[in-house]
């Protein structure tokens, strides 16, 4: 509707294309969405241009078959940061992971998922969700500018650790 290009990881384009009825948590007979095909298709470490603001796109697959984060950089008047828009790879389906017959490889992608996320190196992080980062604590309305107010590597290992003993117990349970 807008003219905007629409982009997806390539592993949910054909989610997006049936309007969410492949989808392996949620999906069924009813279209769930207007389905669109994608303009582009994005791999991990793709790159994505906005005007001059690059983002990187982070394939973490788990919680959908194409999960992704983005980090990129950004300058202010004191400083450079590296920033991550994490997508946590939360666990939205409580069935056994062995009986998701559409997703054959949901266990090794939470794995892998879990593992990459450890590994990346930046200063602030955001996530989809406001809990997820705590972002209500870190900023309110009407706060002046304050980019370390989202330094919080150790909120966000605490995140990931928590969302490690959510998979291993899924996992174990089963």
């Amino acid at each position: 509707m807008t003219g905007a290009k629409m982009m997806i990881d390539e592993a949910d384009a054909a989610v997006l294309a049936n309007g969410g009825t492949t989808d392996y948590a949620l999906g069924g007979e009813s279209v769930m969405f207007k389905p669109l095909v994608a303009d582009r298709l994005l791999h991990d470490g793709d790159t994505i241009r906005l005007g001059e603001m690059q983002l990187q796109m982070l394939h973490h697959p788990g919680h959908t078959k194409g999960s992704c984060s983005f980090i990129f950089k950004t300058i202010d008047a004191q400083k450079t940061y590296t920033v991550l828009i994490a997508n946590m790879p939360t666990i939205i389906t409580n069935k056994n992971f062995s009986k998701i017959s559409t997703y054959p490889g949901i266990v090794n992608d939470y794995a892998y998922t879990l593992k990459a996320m450890k590994n990346l190196v930046f200063n602030i992080w955001v996530a989809s969700h406001a809990s997820q980062f705590d972002m209500h604590r870190k900023h309110k309305p009407g706060n002046a500018y304050n980019p370390s107010a989202f330094i919080d590597k150790a909120g966000y290992d605490g995140q990931l650790a928590d969302l490690q003993k959510q998979y291993e117990a899924h996992i174990n349970r089963h």
